[in-house]
């Protein structure tokens, strides 16, 4: 599990989360304060919402042929959740 840092005046509800996640996954689905669901090369993701960061587990597909698009599809994805883009999370991991 990775903790992600997110910046402010991003929500971090299960609503906002599941409703980002939809746009990558059709099968995205709200179990408690956790949002699972599948994306190409990877075979899950559960992402822990509330708080000011976001806790993510993922699960990577072996036999997935490109990884290079599943990569930059949930870099998207993280872009979008966190309000960061690689750079900026990279820069603050790097500051703790």
């Amino acid at each position: 599990m990775r903790e992600y840092p997110v910046k402010k005046g991003i929500k971090t509800d299960p609503e906002t989360v599941l409703s980002i996640c939809k746009k990558y996954s059709s099968n995205a689905v709200l179990k408690g304060n956790n949002v699972d669901f599948t994306m190409p090369g990877l075979k899950s993701i559960s992402v822990e919402c509330g708080g000011k960061n976001l806790m993510i587990e993922t699960v990577t597909d072996p036999e997935f042929k490109d990884p290079m698009t599943s990569i930059n599809l949930y870099n998207k994805l993280l872009t979008e959740l966190t309000g960061l883009d690689s750079k900026e999370r990279k820069k603050r991991l790097s500051k703790i």
